[in-house]
């Protein structure tokens, strides 16, 4: 796996004309459906395309890609005032991500995963139905590459797996995997909690 943090689009990388259209109709078709009518009121295909900022961008031994976009907020996710507001901002998020994997990566397998360690049950449950509604529009209905990961599957299917699998990882220069191996030594019930499958 090679990974990138803070990945964008390069200025010098281009699409060929033919995905451009396709990714301008799928960009309309989003924006012209009744819940997501407001994702860009601002701005047009390449200017929404261009603001594609994806927190971390990896590619597997396979080839596949994945765009990881993450955001903690100690009390929990705070995107907007409202609910709708924090579904809007993820979807777009999802949308951006997958116009960027789409024309930039064509061909390539994908995931587009956005990750919240806490959001509270009513946000959560109504950003969880927009995507399914952009899964829905987007012709993904199984959501084999959208995956929206919080609370106890954040715990469980990225905080837990990342330990467990780097636990035996003697030099890192991952601050965050250092950072746990400190804390390690101090509250052995660390390992206990997070290197073990429950």
């Amino acid at each position: 796996m090679i990974y990138q943090t803070n990945w964008k689009a390069s200025s010098l990388w281009t699409i060929s004309k033919e995905e451009k259209k396709e990714l301008e109709v799928i960009f309309e078709a989003v924006r012209k459906s009744e819940e997501f009518r407001d994702i860009s009121k601002k701005s047009e295909f390449n200017q929404f395309l261009r603001q594609a900022e994806i927190d971390a961008l990896g590619i597997d031994q396979a080839g596949k890609v994945y765009a990881i976009d993450i955001a903690f907020h100690e009390k929990g996710l705070r995107y907007g005032s409202t609910d709708e507001e924090a579904a809007a901002r993820v979807t777009k998020k999802l949308v951006r991500s997958y116009l960027a994997m789409r024309g930039y990566f064509p061909g390539r397998e994908y995931e587009i995963i956005f990750a919240s360690p806490k959001v509270g049950p009513t946000r959560d449950i109504v950003i969880d139905k927009a995507v399914e509604s952009l899964c829905r529009i987007l012709g993904d209905v199984n959501r084999e590459k959208f995956k929206y990961i919080t609370n106890d599957a954040f715990r469980d299917d990225i905080l837990r797996e990342t330990l467990r699998v780097t636990k035996d990882d003697a030099d890192t220069n991952e601050l965050f995997l250092r950072s746990y191996k400190l804390l390690r030594l101090y509250c052995p019930e660390l390992k206990a909690m997070f290197e073990s499958k429950e």
